[in-house]
């Protein structure tokens, strides 16, 4: 348990990098750079607001990929527990389309302290 096979591009390259690190430590690097990406993609005013979208949603997928299949130890386990751990993931995307999508005021209605750039140091329109 712990032990994964190397079978991937990020197993062997882990292999081949110096030092005495395992892949646990690098997925943590990875996570902590792509944590550093959505941060500023939110800090930036000059990024479009579909840009912003698009990173957080691309980020939010390999940083979920990184942490189920290392952390979690899903990756070479059978499908069913990957299926299992992501049946959670379907009532998230419900409740989005129910309160985000079906609503139409649901997001722009929110109270001025729920959204991240209520504090009057940055507007995003």
């Amino acid at each position: 348990m712990g032990e994964h096979e190397t079978s991937g591009i990020f197993e062997s390259l882990v292999e081949k990098l110096p030092g005495n690190f395992d892949i646990y430590f690098w997925n943590f690097v990875i996570l902590m750079i792509f944590t550093v990406f959505e941060v500023a993609a939110v800090f930036f005013d000059t990024i479009p607001l579909s840009a912003v979208w698009a990173i957080l949603i691309g980020v939010g997928i390999v940083k979920g990929y990184g942490i189920a299949a290392y952390f979690m130890h899903l990756k070479g386990d059978p499908r069913v527990y990957t299926r299992t751990a992501l049946f959670p993931v379907l009532f998230v995307l419900l409740m989005l389309w129910g309160i985000g999508l079906s609503n139409p005021g649901a997001v722009g209605d929110l109270p001025a302290w729920c959204t991240p750039f209520s504090d009057g140091y940055a507007t995003r329109r």
